[in-house]
């Protein structure tokens, strides 16, 4: 379980990479914005929200699909959101995982179309 600290404004904390990847700028994010409000979603989205000022206006979400960005007045629920986040990229990683170690050991044993796919990787 992953334990989000107590956050002072300006600051944030960044969730787990996507499986394979580091520094994409997609991994869930959890930021407590200068104007007091939390901003969730995919670190880079979060950080072009509180960029262009998201945070100062009524809207709770910005952006559509994988680059969706949540905006909270509280800690609370922003904390509920960025668990959920976290909890989808752990499985998804999960998931992707078992597929990676499946295709290497069917290459590994020779399988030609195997070590194709291997390279998608």
């Amino acid at each position: 379980m992953i334990k989000v600290p107590r956050l002072a404004k300006g600051h944030g904390y960044k969730g787990p990479e996507f499986f394979g990847c580091f520094n994409t700028g997609m991994a869930p994010a959890i930021f407590h914005s200068i104007t007091g409000k939390y901003v969730v979603g995919p670190e880079i989205p979060c950080r072009d929200a509180m960029r262009q000022g998201d945070t100062l206006l009524g809207r709770r979400t910005v952006g559509e699909g994988r680059r969706k960005v949540c905006i909270f007045a509280g800690r609370k629920p922003a904390v509920v959101k960025f668990m959920v986040l976290c909890g989808a990229q752990i499985m998804e990683n999960y998931g992707v995982r078992q597929d990676y170690l499946a295709t290497r050991h069917k290459a590994a044993q020779g399988d030609l179309a195997a070590a194709l796919a291997f390279g998608d990787f």
